[in-house]
């Protein structure tokens, strides 16, 4: 099992650390990228697929009742796109996070178990929401809400902090290393959708099975690589910023 040369927070903070970092864990852990990308994306993608050709195909030829109770299912299984999302988010952290950086090794099985779920799924639902309200009307907001905030997930997955703590803690490391949060989270962000967005496009006629492959591909390349980078950065970071006054102690010790 391939493990870090130094733990986070040893010799000078740069993008050139935590893309070394990066590059050790994508190099030693690709295959548990590649399987949790499958898990957690193709079968919400086959489900929403389904669901969508059920509602187009069957919600106006029958009364409300059966409109909405189409559109419920529909509803639920975008819920459950997204929550497959933030899992992956949260497997990262631990199952490759960990392991690199703190030689915990996890299977799927304790990460599930362990994972603190309600303030990680708050956090996503939280930044998600503000960053794409903020790209909608003005696109600076939403790049200052993912500069300042877009490490939340790696935060409270590593410290067990409650939401809010978790979000102030996450701005409490993000503000001095805007410029470094900025460069290797954002703007990657930003290529990630729109490579995303072509790959989806060239998919999309060409039946369910490319669609799923092509969701499969996006998670475990662009998605894999932009998580591993933000496991990196946001383990540097804390390692760096100590927990201030302003910021609650977290749920759970801090790992170490």
């Amino acid at each position: 099992m391939l493990r870090a040369p130094d733990p986070p927070g040893t010799g000078p903070l740069s993008a050139r650390l935590v893309l070394r970092h990066t590059t050790g864990m994508i190099r030693g852990y690709w295959n548990r990228i590649i399987i949790a990308a499958f898990v957690f994306f193709v079968p919400t993608a086959a489900l929403h697929l389904f669901a969508e050709e059920v509602h187009h195909e069957y919600a106006e030829t029958g009364g409300w009742d059966r409109y909405l109770l189409l559109t419920a299912f529909l509803l639920v299984v975008v819920a459950l796109r997204f929550l497959g999302e933030v899992i992956f988010a949260g497997f990262l952290d631990m199952a490759v996070g960990d392991s690199w950086f703190r030689g915990e090794d996890r299977n799927l099985g304790q990460v599930l178990r362990e994972i603190p779920w309600a303030p990680l799924v708050i956090v996503d639902f939280v930044v998600v929401t503000a960053a794409v309200v903020g790209l909608a009307f003005l696109v600076i907001p939403g790049v200052v809400v993912y500069t300042f905030w877009g490490l939340a997930g790696p935060v409270v997955v590593q410290e067990r902090h409650r939401a809010g703590d978790g979000l102030r803690r996450t701005y409490q490391i993000s503000r001095p290393n805007w410029k470094l949060v900025l460069v290797l989270v954002v703007i990657p962000l930003g290529i990630e959708h729109a490579l995303a967005a072509a790959v989806y496009e060239w998919v999309d006629n060409k039946g369910a099975f490319a669609i799923m492959a092509g969701e499969w591909f996006v998670a475990a390349t662009m998605l894999g690589v932009i998580g591993v980078i933000d496991v990196a950065l946001a383990n540097e970071l804390m390692a760096r910023t100590p927990l201030s006054p302003t910021t609650a102690p977290p749920v759970h010790p801090t790992r170490s």
